[in-house]
């Protein structure tokens, strides 16, 4: 997790919507649209959630609570299942793992604050929980068949480079990182 702060919401660049065009994707917002150009340029899913709609400015990985309510970006409702991943804040679900963003948490045009989280997930996980949810995303799809943890780092950097240069915000110093470390790199003889 990494939290820009300052940012100016508003169109992309040009560059920028012809590429997401070219790929068939709408262009959103200079915030959402550099989230979707990494995730096509690394292969790295990554969010963008509105620090400042996460009850006190922090994100947990949890299970979700039986039945626990869930509206997910695209507006459609949600049961949750206690077998699913969420990402939350203080008191709720903003995320469902590796899926789909909450509808209140997501960027909008008031958004000042960001923190951007970049991650792995278990494919099986994601895959389970699309499905039960019939929920599915370019995050899933790529999640559902595994991601190299070695993009998480580069990716979120990346990200975080372009959302500074197009909204004029400032990167705060540092990185939250949790989790396994990550494995040793094999290498091949030929």
């Amino acid at each position: 997790a990494r939290v820009i702060t300052g940012i100016q919401v508003g169109p992309s660049p040009k560059w920028l919507r012809q590429r997401l065009e070219a790929i068939g994707l709408r262009p959103i917002n200079n915030v959402v649209d550099v989230t979707n150009f990494v995730l096509h340029e690394l292969g790295q899913p990554l969010h963008a959630f509105d620090l400042d709609k996460l009850a006190g400015h922090r994100i947990v990985i949890r299970c979700a609570q039986r039945n626990e309510p869930f509206v997910a970006i695209d507006g459609s409702k949600h049961q949750l299942q206690s077998s699913m991943l969420v990402i939350a804040d203080a008191h709720r679900p903003v995320a469902i793992a590796g899926i789909m963003g909450g509808l209140d948490s997501e960027v909008g045009n008031q958004t000042t604050n960001l923190l951007i989280e970049s991650a792995i997930f278990d494919p099986l996980s994601v895959r389970r929980t699309s499905r039960t949810l019939k929920l599915s995303s370019d995050s899933s799809f790529r999640f559902e068949r595994g991601v190299d943890p070695r993009g998480v780092d580069a990716a979120s950097q990346r990200v975080c480079a372009l959302i500074v240069e197009l909204t004029g915000a400032t990167l705060a110093d540092g990185v939250i990182t949790v989790g396994r470390p990550l494995p040793t790199p094999r290498e091949l003889a030929m």
